[in-house]
């Protein structure tokens, strides 16, 4: 049966993509035997990268896993993993290994004096590992060279076809057809991209796939109920994928993950409240330039042609690199910021454009930083209006309901929340952001969430969605230690972290209550943990003060925070939520008064 174009793991979860890689890296140069796949598997356990159940374990291993502040041995994650007693161990670490060697970040190659294959980080691996490139990187330069057939795939051996490339192509294509016969051109909807744009199986079925989906969008469009349309999509991909496995259930299930994926490179645009996805309309220089130079069709490789190309961060020759469309991409970024500065009733900057390739693309990604900051001032701007706040408040209340990865948008909207305060200084979210000033991803790892600049103190704010004992696994040391970080950089005032949560786990407040009550590497530090119920209420006493007419300033915010982190009256962490909800009413009365 064909596929869809799917994604690996590594792709689902992006982030695990550095903590993998840095583990190979630990068994670069061994021969790939069963012994080096089962010290891979061994080693992410040891560097808490992976978690094995508690099936087959004893109460000792149980306890070891789960003490993270224990530095687990070698010895002891190999013991935790030989437990597991696993039908086919070795195998575990060769998937583990399968989607980092498909994004071209390690690699088997032979030795040529002993003929084994051994592990190596190629080029592009290093590159990442030494963040010289961020994920965003890697993502980009894997899709333009991802192709069917590949070498390092059994799958779709009869396919021709480079999935990112005829991406773009076709949703081109509909946008064209649309101009054409007098339709609103606006990209395709996320059911159109599970059915049509992840089923192309070849270069040249462009046009036949634009035409079946303004087809299927005009048949859909007749239907009055959500009941009608369900049913007639069922029926069209029963039919129209026929031949691909599972097509009613993949194509809803790959389509978000791969759009994901795909909006690492910034090429792709969600508009439509996130419902339609489309070419993103300031990288066009660059989209019309990859098209004119590739037709999507697969290239001929042996395997170790193809694990060299895709390897190499090198190895594709990007069009739009001339010294006349960089000056053109660089000229339509500084009309952008100066409309943008404009608005702000900011005096515009006089920007000389660079004449050389170098510092041209430096000169690019300055600019596109500048952009950022000043979308950035609009958006602290906007949300100081009363409906804005109450659609942020909406948006918290809703946050699984939305269009959108609800990690990504926990972050998208506590960033909101955070600059709802109008006097701080710079607030500094790091997730990979678009050229529209949207979140494409999760923060990576190793940085907070958020960053927070006021005149006097800092903050970071930490987010996730997890809540139940994974919650504290998986956040509890990097929280403390993202803080003791940023308390390190900014030692000359007091800083604070948010924690914010849909709820909050016992474990991870008895974690955080250590580092606060007590010390956490020889200090105490000053962690707010907030259910997002608690962020909510925050945001209404700041409404309503703005009805009062009463502005919430920094030292009102630095006032609720050294609340939150003074423990003296309760003497334990099971108190410590319904503490906090104390403060923050307290707090509310104080501010709205």
């Amino acid at each position: 049966m064909d596929l869809l174009w799917s994604a690996s793991t590594t792709m689902r979860n992006p982030e695990r993509t550095y903590s993998f890689l840095k583990t190979i890296k630990e068994v670069e140069g061994m021969p790939w035997n069963d012994e080096t796949q089962m010290r891979l598997q061994s080693l992410l356990i040891k560097n808490r990268f992976y978690k094995p159940t508690k099936e087959n374990l004893s109460q000792h291993q149980i306890d070891i896993l789960e003490d993270l502040n224990y530095q687990m041995s070698y010895t002891e994650a190999r013991d935790i993993f030989d437990s597991k007693k696993y039908t086919d161990a070795p195998m575990r670490g060769r998937t583990t290994f399968d989607p980092i060697e498909k994004l071209g970040l390690a690699s088997l190659e032979i030795d040529s004096e002993t003929h084994e294959v051994r592990v190596r980080v190629t080029e592009l691996g290093q590159l990442f590992l030494d963040n010289r490139i961020a994920l965003e990187d890697v993502v980009f330069s894997n899709l333009l060279k991802f192709q069917y057939p590949n070498p390092l795939s059994s799958d779709c051996r009869n396919y021709n076809t480079k999935p990112f490339i005829n991406t773009l192509r076709l949703i081109k294509k509909v946008n064209e057809l649309c101009n054409e016969r007098g339709l609103k051109a606006k990209g395709v909807s996320k059911d159109e991209f599970g059915i049509f744009v992840l089923s192309i199986k070849s270069y040249d079925e462009i046009d036949e796939k634009a035409e079946s989906l303004l087809t299927y969008r005009e048949q859909i469009d007749k239907l009055s109920t959500e009941e009608e349309k369900q049913s007639y999509r069922t029926a069209f991909i029963e039919s129209y994928l026929s031949n691909f496995k599972k097509p009613v259930q993949n194509t809803k299930e790959y389509a978000d993950n791969i759009i994901r994926y795909v909006r690492l490179t910034k090429y792709i645009y969600i508009r439509g409240g996130g419902y339609y996805i489309d070419l993103e309309p300031r990288r066009m220089i660059e989209i019309e330039s990859l098209l004119e130079m590739d037709n999507g069709s697969a290239k001929s490789f042996s395997l170790e042609e193809y694990k060299a190309f895709i390897g190499d961060y090198y190895s594709y020759t990007l069009p739009f690199e001339t010294i006349e469309k960089l000056t053109k991409i660089a000229e339509d970024i500084v009309a952008e910021i100066n409309a943008l500065e404009r608005k702000l009733s900011l005096s515009t900057s006089a920007v000389v454009i660079a004449n050389n390739i170098t510092d041209l693309k430096t000169q690019i990604e300055s600019l596109r930083e500048r952009r950022i900051s000043l979308q950035n001032l609009i958006l602290k701007a906007n949300y100081q209006q009363i409906d804005q706040i109450d659609s942020a408040i909406d948006a918290l209340k809703n946050i699984r309901k939305l269009n959108m990865k609800p990690s990504v948008a926990l972050e998208k909207w506590t960033n909101i929340a955070l600059n709802i305060i109008n006097d701080a200084l710079l607030i500094k979210p790091n997730s990979p952001l678009g050229d529209d000033n949207e979140p494409i991803f999760t923060a990576p790892a190793g940085v907070p969430d958020i960053e927070c600049l006021y005149d006097g103190f800092g903050a970071i704010c930490e987010v996730t969605m997890l809540t139940g004992r994974d919650q504290w696994f998986n956040e509890g040391q990097p929280v403390m230690r993202h803080l003791r970080d940023f308390e390190n950089q900014h030692s000359a005032t007091p800083n604070y972290c948010l924690f914010v949560a849909p709820s909050l786990h016992q474990d991870t407040m008895n974690t955080f209550w250590n580092a606060v009550k007590y010390e956490y590497q020889g200090s105490k530090q000053k962690i707010i943990p907030l259910t997002i119920t608690q962020l909510i209420d925050i945001l209404c006493g700041i409404r309503l003060a703005k009805v009062n007419h009463r502005k919430v300033t920094k030292d009102d915010m630095k006032s609720l925070y050294e609340s939150c982190t003074q423990l003296c009256s309760i003497t334990d962490s099971t108190q410590w939520s319904s503490f906090v909800t104390k403060q923050i009413v307290s707090w509310r009365e104080r501010v709205t008064a």
